[in-house]
């Protein structure tokens, strides 16, 4: 029990720091004597209905934020204030950047200085007309070669410059000029399967049975780089179909050789002879033959090879 001076009993005050019951200097929670902490159940209770009226007012704003769609005015102006917020969410386009405007001056094209043989070459394989005007306007010879004999007009044939052809024809060059292995510009047509060029070349007097140092002639040519429409052209034009090389082989033989089946039977129906022999004394049908054995032969001896599946 507390006990009390005379002093505060007269003045009416208290020692704020003593608590009824506990008289050990700790302060009092409540400020009062009668406000005693509240017992666990009370707490229980309290808290749960603290979180019922927390769950109660979010259940209201909930639904006072929901919008009742009553008719068609209210989803019309639902989906109008939708289209606005997208709308704000929206970047604002970029603003576009000023356009620079330069002045643009002509400026005269540097001419070519003096074009060489080399250079000369080469424009004629890359089909660099200007360089070309410029060789023969220097007064250039147009049947200019290399070491190899190689001249413009064998590498606009090759790589199928018509334009050029013309061009170096015009010129003076000469239709039938032969590189180091005596081959012709038709030679060359031939081989890269340019038939327009090759009717220019023969339109210009070319020869169509011109032989090479192996005695091949451009239907050889035509048959082993496989190009039929050049072939069928050569004959057309009076190219000897059983011309012999060297080695004896005529195109027929070059045709199986090389396994050009459209060749072989375009070549059969301008009426190749089957029996012509070789200087091994094979004819295209042998060395059909002697080929389908080698390779049966080289199927045989793999057979059962480990790395082979059979």
């Amino acid at each position: 029990m507390d006990v009390f001076s005379v002093q505060q009993l007269v003045s009416g005050e208290r020692e704020e720091r003593k608590v009824l019951g506990c008289g050990h200097g700790i302060p009092d929670p409540g400020g009062w004597p009668g406000d005693w902490r509240l017992g666990p159940h009370e707490a229980v209770a309290q808290e749960r209905q603290r979180l019922e009226e927390e769950k109660r007012r979010r259940l209201e704003r909930f639904k006072s934020s929901r919008i009742n769609l009553e008719n068609l005015a209210d989803l019309e102006n639902l989906v109008q204030r939708r289209r606005e917020k997208r709308l704000k969410r929206r970047v604002p386009p970029r603003a576009p950047e000023p356009v620079v405007k330069v002045a643009l001056t002509y400026q005269p094209q540097a001419q070519p200085g003096p074009v060489d043989l080399e250079a000369f070459l080469k424009a004629a394989a890359e089909n660099q007309e200007a360089l070309i005007d410029k060789y023969l306007a220097d007064g250039g010879d147009p049947n200019a070669h290399d070491k190899l004999h190689r001249r413009a007009l064998h590498w606009a044939c090759l790589k199928g410059h018509s334009h050029l052809v013309n061009k170096l024809l015009e010129a003076g060059a000469a239709v039938d000029t032969r590189d180091l292995l005596d081959r012709t510009p038709v030679f060359w047509a031939c081989r890269g399967g340019h038939l327009d060029i090759l009717k220019q070349l023969l339109n210009h007097g070319a020869q169509v049975n011109a032989r090479d140092k192996i005695w091949s002639t451009p239907l050889h040519v035509a048959v082993r780089t496989g190009h039929c429409e050049c072939l069928e052209h050569l004959i057309a034009c009076g190219a000897h179909i059983d011309a012999q090389d060297k080695e004896g082989d005529t195109a027929l033989h070059e045709a199986v050789r090389h396994g050009h089946h459209r060749a072989m039977k375009m070549l059969l129906l301008y009426g190749a002879q089957l029996g012509v022999r070789n200087q091994a004394s094979a004819t295209p049908v042998q060395l059909a033959r002697d080929w389908q054995r080698a390779i049966r032969e080289a199927l045989q001896a793999y057979q059962g090879h480990p790395r082979s599946r059979c």
